[in-house]
């Protein structure tokens, strides 16, 4: 009769056994390491929207020049989202467009700017966000205001919080009124279940500031402001 290859007896045998032992170990232990960090970065990731206040049929604020503050705020709300991406924040834009969220043929009583709101805010819910940031730009009649400015929702500590942060950055570009951040009464901030602020970013009426808020190299300053404000917030480099 054959004789089994790997009987205890056979030195042969057993040297097959110990190195067939040491692989497996080898590869259970890359797993299970693998297994580890893929669990970790899963439990550490946020998830943080960002909102691109207007778009659509809203345009926002316009100035005398035709300028529209939807489209302002678009190219701020993705250059937030990219600043935000080594952080390894996961970032959700609510628009990446010009477009708006009101149903066709609306009816009843809620309104076409509720419905618009409703649906971003809906948006950060199902994705489970830890965070909101609505960007904005101001305007007066006057043209007078300048600088930035960050609203919280009254009673959210983690609200404002947030905000403080944010604005905290913001204050050091240079050229910028010191202003604190201050609570709100803003639809979107009082009925988003999680922290959430809006940031005016600048005043479009305001002619030497409408001037920088279309320059790169500015638009660059506030996108890292409130991106290390939301890192910060995050305790995250």
């Amino acid at each position: 009769m054959r004789k089994p290859v790997f009987f205890l007896g056979n030195p042969k045998g057993i040297a097959v056994i110990i190195v067939l032992m040491l692989m497996a170990s080898l590869v259970f232990s890359v797993l299970w390491q693998g297994s580890t960090v893929v669990l970790s970065h899963l439990k550490t990731q946020h998830i943080v929207v960002i909102d691109a206040g207007h778009g659509g049929y809203d345009p926002g604020a316009i100035t005398t020049e035709g300028l529209y503050e939807k489209e302002i705020n678009l190219q701020m709300a993705k250059r937030v989202g990219e600043l935000l991406k080594p952080t390894g924040i996961q970032v959700i834009l609510t628009r990446e467009d010009d477009v708006d969220y009101v149903p066709e043929g609306l009816r009843g009583r809620q309104t076409k700017k509720q419905a618009d709101l409703n649906y971003r805010i809906d948006m950060a819910k199902q994705a489970n966000a830890e965070a909101f940031i609505s960007l904005h730009l101001n305007a007066t009649k006057s043209g007078q205001g300048s600088g930035a400015e960050t609203f919280y929702q009254s009673q959210s500590e983690e609200g404002k919080r947030l905000a403080e942060y944010i604005q905290q950055e913001l204050i050091k570009v240079p050229g910028m009124n010191q202003r604190i951040a201050k609570p709100g009464n803003f639809y979107v901030i009082k009925n988003t279940p999680m922290p959430a602020v809006i940031v005016e970013m600048g005043y479009i009426s305001n002619s030497k500031e409408r001037v920088k808020l279309q320059q790169s190299w500015y638009q660059d300053q506030l996108a890292r402001s409130v991106a290390k404000g939301i890192a910060r917030y995050f305790n995250l480099p």
